[in-house]
């Protein structure tokens, strides 16, 4: 990512999931912290978002696998289901960890989202729009508070493998970054170390909008 520690908290960003110039997934943040280690967002309950559905209505999860990444898909305006959760940006890391909470607030887990390595940006002008935009790489890591793991999706990873859309070094490079993230929680080693499990967000935030800019094109060009 580019220069870190010259966001303001509080401000929006927008995490988008795209591909071939396209943001598929966009998620409404508000910024927690921007440091050298990275961002920290939080996205409250009930902010804005856009997915990626397919055309002819329903979830891509409705989808068999073998068609989920070729079905013709339409994007629609939705909002953060359930409690809101942070999300972790390191730098210079190919993937993200999200911590989700129960209805009251409880830790409930992390999450590993494997992911390109993302890039930041912002507009220019007195009101800039912060953006970072990465694209999914299918694989996921669930952890728990006990910092066991267990990993996701891998049946996804497979089909995109055996479809061409990842070549097999692609798919080793991807396991190898799930070990290094189960190894890490296992360790109980940053971010699995206890910080933003009590968190709570500044109450005087307000739920964060959709700016107009959010479809500008997506900065990662690749078909996957």
């Amino acid at each position: 990512m580019a220069t870190t520690g010259s966001w303001k908290p509080g401000s929006t960003v927008l995490y988008r999931y795209g591909r071939s110039g396209r943001a598929r997934f966009v998620n409404a943040g508000i910024l927690i912290e921007d440091s050298p280690d990275g961002l920290v967002l939080w996205i409250p309950p009930g902010s804005p978002m856009i997915r990626s559905c397919p055309q002819q209505g329903g979830d891509l999860r409705d989808i068999s696998i073998e068609e989920r990444f070729t079905v013709p898909t339409v994007r629609r305006l939705g909002t953060w289901r359930g409690p809101g959760a942070i999300r972790f940006v390191p730098t210079d890391r190919e993937w993200s960890i999200s911590w989700f909470f129960t209805e009251d607030g409880q830790f409930s887990h992390w999450y590993g989202n494997l992911e390109a390595p993302q890039i930041r940006w912002e507009t220019p002008g007195p009101s800039p729009v912060y953006g970072i935009d990465t694209a999914d790489r299918i694989l996921d890591v669930l952890i728990s508070p006990d910092l066991s793991s267990t990993w996701k999706d891998e049946d996804e990873l497979r089909a995109v493998v055996e479809q061409g859309m990842f070549s097999a070094v692609q798919e080793q490079q991807i396991r190898l970054h799930a070990q290094e993230l189960t190894r890490m929680a296992s360790q109980g080693l940053p971010p699995f170390d206890g910080r933003w499990i009590d968190y709570k967000p500044d109450p005087f935030w307000q739920t964060p909008s959709l700016p107009s800019l959010w479809d500008l094109p997506h900065h990662y060009t690749a078909s996957l």
